[in-house]
């Protein structure tokens, strides 16, 4: 660490919990033990990538993968979104970025280095950097304070790259305009729908099954097993060893008063004329003139709650209008200006928002307010004892993996701390019933280890476990009697989804000859529906979430309505035609448009630094070693 901060802080350490810490953690993660180290898998500008540094990025990557897909995370998603090349495309990117910024001679002074580290939130206590929590964090993550600020120092370098190849870029009004536009254009569609699961009559017979498990075995294997030793630290063991003072508590209580304080909120009523979108300045007159009958009424004393139900056309209708207490920031700003500008029971002139006008009434305000501690301090005595057992669990966890590094096996690193090597399985993904806490999670995690290899500590469930895959079992194909419901199913499923396509597909060539869909399906007793709106950005909940229908409804048109080919999506085949198109108003759009330059930019520097990317690799010199990526 820098002098000035190894001179200049505190000495309480604050009790946090293993987190991100702002860009330098995407070069962070294990990966397992006993596999060779500092093996060069590619090489940037003649500069050397190692299996290590890959293994830190894929771990990474896989990570997020974890949080975004959860339980079902599996190889096939992987292998979709080809994480592996994602691992290395991440390192060379940095490696490209940081060659060019020494090629411009830039550079981070030390004055640069110490502001970010002061300004990263988990190295603080009390608002103030705190060199024992940066320690920690650190030791946590297996980082020295050097190794740590070099990544950091890094970082910015690359931060200041960008910042300069996109320090012009802009957009105007008119880009604006139009990206909002095309985002918020909606279609509708009329359609047909031949689901599969309507043709009951189609059933396979015992010849077709047994064809069509001939020809599908692979489909009808055994599920993979795996066997494993490893060393559990549950966090329950810990709590005997655990004691957090008034002191602790209150400390808390101070550095995260924020949390505590209750934001002045308002109680009210409110009767809501709609005003459409894209309406002419009529009809938002004829709604305002609406709306200020009601307000004459209900300054004259006439029941707001009844006026409500009568006159009100926004979802509070049927409860006379009522919104309940509701801070500044929850309302639209006109909507919110008004209700805090009020006294409890005054009632508002029209007022307009993007919804139409509002007539409100104010029932009550209430100040804000901060929640005294007393009324905490059992929450916040959990929660630091829950935080200071997690983290004793997995100190003890973290000595047991560091005896592991120096060389120890499984069994001698278990006896630095207590624990013994436990056993599990042969199980599946499922998981082994001995770990209750998460056994789907530590399933995972014991089938993404080489065999043999020992991985690094991981959180599952309320324990922290270091693995050792020891035996595995690979899949067997099944006997055809052993899968003979699941075979019929899938052909039963194939058959019906063949005949739905070939009524839909029969359908739509009538339908190419007279155009006329409704007409076409009255003969043959079919139903014609209508789509809700939708968005490019979007589908209409009828289909779910299908893009392929998104796509084609936005190339018809009423010149030419239908679609030419058949859509599939949920278990269904769809024949579609154009109904109507509806764009945004320029009211809309003007009240939007200063957000939507933002985007536009944003989306513009994306691009524009992707591009700027692929330049770097065209002229810089990338090799990976043959077969890496396969």
């Amino acid at each position: 660490m820098l002098k000035y901060m190894r001179e200049n802080t505190g000495s309480w350490i604050i009790k946090i919990l293993l987190g991100l810490i702002v860009l330098v953690f995407v070069f962070l993660g294990m990966g397992s033990i006993g596999s060779k180290r500092g093996n060069q898998i590619a090489t940037v500008n003649d500069e050397p990538i190692t299996l290590d540094e890959y293994k830190r990025s894929y771990q990474n990557i896989l990570e997020q993968m974890r949080q975004r897909f959860g339980d079902n995370l599996n190889d096939e998603i992987l292998k979709m979104l080809q994480v592996k090349k994602q691992a290395l495309d991440r390192i060379i990117d940095d490696r490209l970025v940081l060659s060019e910024a020494e090629r411009l001679k830039i550079s981070i002074s030390d004055q640069e280095l110490r502001d970010s580290l002061l300004g990263i939130p988990a190295f603080r206590k009390n608002g103030a950097f705190d060199l024992p929590t940066y320690k920690m964090v650190l030791t946590r993550n297996r980082m020295s304070p050097e190794s740590f600020e070099q990544m950091q120092r890094a970082a910015l370098k690359q931060q200041k790259v960008r910042d300069l190849v996109l320090s012009t870029i802009s957009a105007s009004d008119q880009e604006a305009r139009e990206w909002y536009t095309y985002g918020k254009t909606e279609v509708g569609i009329d359609y047909l729908a031949f689901a599969a699961e309507a043709y009951k009559d189609v059933k396979p017979d015992d010849k077709a099954v047994a064809e069509y498990y001939e020809a599908n075995k692979e489909n009808y294997k055994s599920e993979p097993r795996v066997s494993v030793e490893y060393l559990e630290f549950a966090v329950n063991d810990y709590k005997e060893k655990v004691s957090v003072s008034d002191g602790d508590i209150k400390a808390y209580y101070e550095e995260n008063l924020a949390q505590y304080q209750v934001p002045e909120k308002v109680e009210a009523r409110h009767i809501l004329i709609r005003v459409p979108e894209g309406a002419d300045e009529a009809a938002v007159e004829t709604a305002k003139t609406e709306a200020e009958a009601i307000y004459e009424k209900a300054a004259s004393g006439e029941d707001f709650p009844a006026l409500a139900k009568q006159f009100s056309q926004g979802p509070t209708k049927d409860s006379g209008g009522y919104l309940g207490a509701f801070a500044r920031d929850t309302m639209v700003k006109p909507f919110a200006d008004a209700a805090f500008a009020m006294a409890a029971g005054e009632i508002s002139k029209p007022v307009k928002t993007s919804f139409g006008w509002h007539v409100i009434k104010v029932e009550a305000k209430h100040a804000a307010s901060t929640t005294p501690m007393e009324s905490v301090t059992s929450d916040i005595r959990e929660k630091l004892e829950s935080s200071e057992i997690k983290n004793l669990a997995y100190d003890d966890a973290g000595k047991a993996f560091d005896g592991i590094i120096d060389g120890d096996d499984l069994e001698q690193a278990g006896l630095v701390t207590g624990n013994k090597v436990l056993t599990a399985g042969p199980f599946t993904k499922e998981g082994p019933s001995s770990v209750a806490s998460d056994s789907r999670r530590f399933a995972e995690a014991a089938f993404a280890l080489p065999m043999k290899e020992i991985g690094e500590v991981q959180e599952i469930g309320d324990a922290y476990y270091i693995i050792k895959p020891v035996e595995r079992i690979e899949p067997q194909v099944l006997a055809l009697e052993a899968v003979r419901g699941t075979v019929v199913t899938d052909l039963t499923a194939k058959l019906r989804q063949e005949r739905a396509k070939l009524e839909a597909e029969t359908f739509l060539g009538a339908l190419k000859e007279s155009k006329d869909m409704k007409a076409i399906a009255k003969e043959k007793g079919l139903e014609v529906k209508a789509s809700s709106l939708f968005a490019r950005s979007g589908s209409a909940p009828e289909f779910g979430r299908n893009q392929e229908i998104t796509r084609a409804a936005f190339e018809l048109t009423a010149k030419d309505p239908v679609y030419a080919k058949v859509i599939q999506g949920n278990g269904s085949y769809y024949v579609i035609a154009f109904r109507e198109k509806k764009l945004p108003g320029d009211a809309e759009i003007n009240e939007n448009l200063a957000d939507v330059k933002k985007a536009v930019v944003q989306s513009k520097q994306n691009q524009i630094y992707e591009e700027w990317l692929q330049e770097l690799k065209t002229h810089g010199t990338v090799k990976i070693e043959p077969g890496f990526l396969d």
